[in-house]
């Protein structure tokens, strides 16, 4: 008798150059886990810890196929958004590939891949800090290339906030370079968590570089002006960074130069925060 293949190991089918399963098939099973993600949150976590998801997980972040890398980062996301605890073991090994996939030439796995870069830094905090020089050289670029995708701007700009909460001090010197079209691109999403993470990274980098948005501050002003309703706190961030600069502008130019905002900008700045 012939002697019995040994079982392949989880991912062989993968690696296997040629050989593997259907791409198809794999894009269904990241979508499928995807949807597990979101429906289950944290209780998915003790599901899959002693399973190996996030080794094929990396194997599939690192494919030829572009729609099993566009899956394949947008599970990123969404497991780092219900259970981040189950990517914290290879967070050092994704990030290379994170960065390498921040390519607009891609626009659905940049897109994805710029999104699970934020939703990761939110959750792994000042252990992204070592990466973030590297992501902001590739994101920063992406602001402000001509007639990009809406959707691949957005995400873009979101994840650049997010990086500026968690490490203001190396995004800030940049602010110049991205303000006005990350104003412009976030102006036009609705009040929700990644908005408000990414406005709250904006305050932290404009604590440290006032200077970095005084040629755009009409673009900030709207983008300020686009909250319906912003958090609390957020709101009094808002209110001293406005303040702030209206004490920087003599009194005597203050009023035309305010007086040349659009007027739907200066009642609601007004009215909210008194400038």
């Amino acid at each position: 008798t012939g002697r019995t293949a040994p079982p392949p190991q989880p991912g062989e089918a993968l690696i296997n150059d040629g050989h593997g399963p259907d791409p198809e098939f794999v894009v269904c099973a990241l979508d499928q886990v995807s949807g597990l993600a979101e429906g289950f949150g944290a209780e998915l976590e003790p599901l899959v810890a002693n399973s190996s998801l996030v080794q094929l997980l990396y194997v599939c972040m690192a494919s030829e196929e572009a729609d099993v890398r566009q899956s394949a980062y947008a599970l990123v996301g969404d497991l780092a958004k219900a259970c981040p605890g189950v990517l914290l073991p290879a967070f050092g090994q994704m990030m290379p590939l994170l960065i390498a996939h921040l390519n607009p030439e891609h626009v659905s796995v940049c897109n994805n891949a710029a999104w699970a870069v934020g939703e990761l830094a939110v959750k792994v905090g000042t252990e992204m800090r070592p990466y973030v020089n590297e992501l902001i050289a590739q994101l920063v670029p992406i602001m402000s290339r001509p007639n990009l995708n809406k959707s691949l701007l957005e995400n873009t700009a979101i994840t650049i906030g997010r990086l500026g909460l968690v490490a203001p001090d190396l995004v800030a010197p940049l602010l110049e370079q991205f303000i006005q079209p990350w104003c412009n691109s976030l102006r036009n999403i609705r009040d929700d968590v990644e908005k408000e993470h990414a406005f709250r990274g904006l305050c932290e980098m404009i604590k440290l570089n006032p200077q970095g948005v005084i040629q755009h501050f009409v673009h900030l002003c709207d983008a300020i002006a686009s909250w319906q309703e912003a958090p609390a706190e957020l709101n009094e961030l808002f209110r001293q960074i406005l303040v702030g600069y209206k004490a920087s502008v003599p009194a005597e130019n203050w009023g035309q130069y305010y007086g040349s905002f659009p007027d739907y900008i200066r009642s609601r700045l007004t009215e909210r925060y008194g400038i």
